[in-house]
């Protein structure tokens, strides 16, 4: 894949509601070149509304879905309510996932705190709710990538380097790999990509500081970018590449910046 066939997709948390109705602006101004991966917010009351108006210009580009966040464990043991809570965002979204052809939604085998003596029935629960969603998806031509989530700082990480390794290569997961949560947790991204490359996908592009999950823009933090990037071409050219910030305030000139740069 050259440069010029490159397609860079920004994840809409960027844009939250009150800017969503800048999606088609960013679909004008770079064509075919940009896609999109929707996080669904469907706890936000009118983020249904501000939705359906951009479904036209999403319609003409690549799109993936992140899974839902907020409200949401996917290590949460079926029947309970936060399983219930969960699916039913999922199940908000699918039809939005069928109609817009979304190539993959992106699993987080958890959110939640991680308490030590639960860890085991936490990835259990997880795995069943992988298979589940697995099934729902595949019909429509939908994958299910598994990405490495959490942090040491906010307590939340349910696996180290090794054991997501481990647990990727097992299940045969295909996977997307968040670099700035593997940099907050202090892992070897080289060797992550190096170990799991035959299954990456995708990846979640954004810095920090080295411990705390800051969505920072590219080159604001300790990470440098422009080798990881590097390798991440190198070795796994196919990949998705996926700008994940969180912050409005990175919408605009940082963001097109960032965007110009990766393509």
């Amino acid at each position: 894949m050259t440069s010029g066939e490159r397609t860079i997709y920004v994840n809409t948390c960027v844009y939250m509601t009150e800017k969503l109705e800048k999606v088609p602006d960013y679909a004008a101004k770079y064509g075919e070149r940009i896609g999109f991966e929707i996080l669904p917010m469907f706890d936000i009351q009118e983020y249904e509304e501000k939705l359906k108006p951009v479904l036209p210009a999403f319609r003409a580009h690549k799109i993936s879905f992140h899974g839902p966040v907020f409200c949401a464990e996917h290590s949460a043991k079926r029947g309970t309510k936060e399983y219930e809570e969960t699916m039913w965002h999922v199940n908000k979204m699918f039809p939005y996932a069928k109609e817009l052809h979304a190539s993959h939604f992106t699993m987080h085998l958890n959110n939640c705190v991680v308490v030590p003596e639960k860890k085991d029935e936490m990835l259990q629960n997880a795995l069943e709710n992988y298979r589940e969603l697995r099934e729902l998806f595949d019909p429509i031509g939908c994958a299910v990538y598994v990405e490495n989530t959490g942090t040491t700082v906010q307590k939340n990480r349910l696996l180290d380097q090794q054991e997501f390794t481990d647990l990727c290569r097992e299940q045969h997961f295909e996977v997307l790999i968040d670099i700035g949560h593997a940099h907050a947790n202090g892992w070897d991204i080289i060797r992550l990509i190096n170990d799991l490359a035959p299954q990456i996908r995708a990846y979640h592009l954004h810095n920090n500081d080295g411990s705390r999950d800051l969505h920072n823009r590219l080159h604001d933090g300790t990470m440098d970018f422009d080798a990881t990037l590097s390798h991440i071409r190198e070795k796994t050219p196919e990949a998705d590449e996926i700008i994940e910030y969180i912050r409005t305030a990175e919408e605009g000139p940082g963001l097109q910046q960032d965007i110009e740069e990766l393509l």
